[in-house]
């Protein structure tokens, strides 16, 4: 298990430190990484699925706290299944990534990493994944956004149900008043950070 976290955290280091998106120009946004084929084969190799997004930041910004939360039919569950706090420079990426461990199928790992020039860090922890028909994975909807509180980045929902569409662009700027569109959803992960000005 030691040996598949080591394998995971280097190829999550080397996609850190080869995606940052030049085409990021104004300060204080975060938007979608355009990763290269090789980079986007990199990650398969070592999860089911996975969001890479590149930020920019002022100064004033010195740490970005990422944390997943759990949420089956509409109602928060659990609230920081995995979290991180770490220092940050004015450029870098996040990953969130899933993978199925060897020693139980229906276990996968969720993954969260930060990195940039100056390092990387990284959190782990698993997670019984749900038994059921279909997923939708999103990100949000807009191609480059403002950093704001508490922001969602990405969702990732399941269903046993008869359909699932995707979720709204004001799901993502506006959750706590949008709970409703995960009602009927078995199980919805949502990745959220903040950037932290202390």
């Amino acid at each position: 298990m030691k040996r598949i976290s080591l394998v995971i955290s280097l190829v999550l280091f080397m996609i850190c430190i080869g995606a940052c998106n030049k085409e990021i120009q104004e300060t204080n946004t975060l938007a979608e990484a355009k990763l290269t084929d090789k980079e986007k084969f990199l990650l398969s190799s070592t999860s089911d699925k996975s969001f890479v997004f590149d930020y920019k930041v002022d100064k004033k910004y010195k740490k970005v706290s990422l944390w997943v939360e759990k949420y089956e039919f509409g109602k928060l569950i659990e609230e920081k299944l995995n979290s991180i706090v770490t220092e940050i420079d004015n450029e870098g990426t996040i990953i969130f990534s899933i993978s199925p461990t060897l020693v139980d199928q229906k276990e996968s790992t969720f993954n969260i990493s930060v990195g940039s020039e100056s390092g990387h860090s990284g959190s782990s922890t698993q997670q019984i994944m749900p038994t059921v028909l279909q997923s939708t994975w999103a990100t949000n909807p807009s191609e480059s956004v403002q950093i704001s509180d508490k922001m969602v980045l990405a969702s990732i929902c399941y269903s046993n149900g008869q359909g699932m569409s995707s979720l709204s662009k004001d799901f993502y700027s506006k959750i706590d008043n949008r709970l409703n569109e995960i009602k009927n959803y078995d199980v919805v992960y949502v990745l959220r950070a903040e950037f932290l000005k202390e």
